[in-house]
């Protein structure tokens, strides 16, 4: 069975549609849905993996707090996804107790211990 070549460039093109261009299509829409709904209080995650609250939205910036006391603006379409709530405060008990002195040293013994094997 001799497909014709104008067929099969068809059918290549029906193909990447599916399978690239309309997810993609389908995940800028849920994105913009997403930076439309912000408001204070979200608890967001931002493009480069920060955690923080939102304290504050405008049309194109978001005002979000990392830490206590520490708020940073960025735009709109640098929140990557939204965290459930109470993201931010299990996140903080999860943290290391461990001073930095400590996990230097322990960082560094387990490349001392990754160079000798």
């Amino acid at each position: 069975m001799n497909l014709p070549p104008e067929l099969f460039l068809i059918a290549m093109f029906v193909l990447m549609y599916f399978l690239l261009i309309r997810p993609q299509q389908k995940r800028a829409k849920d994105h913009k849905g997403l930076l439309k709904a912000l408001k204070k209080g979200d608890e967001v995650v931002t493009n480069g993996g920060v955690i923080g609250k939102i304290t504050a939205v405008d049309e194109s910036f978001a005002e979000v707090e990392i830490a206590s006391g520490v708020v940073v603006k960025l735009q709109k379409q640098g929140i990557n996804q939204k965290m459930p709530k109470g993201s931010t405060k299990s996140m903080a008990k999860s943290g290391s107790k461990a001073t930095p002195k400590a996990k230097a040293t322990s960082k560094a013994k387990a490349i001392e211990k990754k160079e000798t094997e």
